[in-house]
């Protein structure tokens, strides 16, 4: 067995590989959104071949933070494979190496961080030295405890993110430690994302200004969770307002409202005081920092995370 880089070409033995571990399809077009369109740079990605067959794959997505004011080349861990005939053969920690060395000597990327999954987050810890962040709970509320208080606003489908969303958004991040929001990675995330319907609205009141982004997430018998993917207002106290006018506009059956929020955000407090509590899932947030990555990345106090930043989500 031999490791590789991927060449193009590649991906459709990895579309099959997917299919093959995960038993369902990941299509074409989302596979060249993330790793051929990323703004932030193209695919990182190491495969394990055995002869012709593909026996192992492991990427990462290139992603830019803002770590203390300054922009940093991170990436984001996603897609570990391994073909069921190949288990025990330690695959994943010999791509692990590769793809990590690569990184860190010709790309300077500082950190790898991501959402490991219950069956990948022991061998991260373990094996690959990774450090745990947080274990991020979702703030879930019944769709029927929502009360509005009445705010008079008005409502715009954003269409296409400009600077002046970037800079509303940003200006609202309360933390030194985040994915970096400008308006060519917003339009990526959210508006050329393909196989996914996001809505993105701005909300418009004399004394406040908000945006959500969000999508129905169905859980059975034509019954959706209202996912909050992205969040940014003014004053959160009228997140009940948006909510309750997203509802009202859809046809679909709101069961829950669900988002994340970084229990040390003061607009945690907010959220519980109108009723969201902790619901499952919850997720693990770890990551591998090179040395010359301030300290400051590996205090979850500093971040600020959103459902957005999974790329579950």
């Amino acid at each position: 067995m031999v490791v590789k880089s991927y060449i193009k070409g590649d991906e459709f033995k990895i579309l099959e590989l997917f299919e093959l571990v995960f038993k369902q399809k990941l299509s074409i077009e989302n596979w060249k959104w993330r790793f051929r369109d990323n703004p932030a740079g193209k695919h990182f990605i190491k495969l394990m071949w055995d002869n012709d067959l593909l026996v192992g794959h492991y990427a990462v997505s290139p992603t830019i933070m803002q770590v203390d004011g300054q922009d940093v080349l991170t990436a984001l861990s996603l897609t570990t494979m391994t073909h069921p005939d190949y288990t025990g053969k330690r695959i994943f920690k010999t791509l692990s190496k590769s793809l990590y060395d690569e990184l860190e000597q010709k790309h300077a990327c500082k950190a790898i961080w991501g959402f490991p999954n219950n069956n990948s987050h022991y061998g991260f810890v373990k094996h690959l030295g990774w450090s745990n962040l947080a274990l991020m709970h979702t703030l879930g509320l019944n769709a029927k405890k929502i009360k509005p208080k009445g705010l008079k606003f008005q409502a715009q489908e954003i269409q296409h993110f400009d600077e002046a969303h970037s800079k509303f958004i940003n200006d609202k991040i309360n933390a030194s430690v985040y994915v970096k929001r400008d308006e060519t990675y917003l339009n990526w995330r959210f508006i050329d994302k393909p196989n996914t319907n996001y809505y993105c609205y701005e909300f418009n009141s004399e004394f406040d200004k908000a945006i959500l982004i969000f999508k129905f997430y169905p859980i059975g018998n034509d019954i959706y969770d209202l996912n909050i993917v992205d969040s940014y207002m003014d004053n959160h106290e009228n997140i009940q307002d948006y909510i309750a006018y997203i509802i009202d506009k859809t046809t679909k059956k709101v069961n829950r409202i669900s988002l994340w929020k970084n229990l040390f955000d003061k607009n945690h407090l907010t959220l519980e005081k109108i009723g969201f509590t902790p619901v499952l899932p919850q997720t693990y947030i770890t990551s591998r920092i090179q040395q010359s990555m301030p300290k400051s990345f590996l205090n979850f106090k500093n971040w600020h995370v959103s459902m957005s930043d999974s790329d579950v989500f």
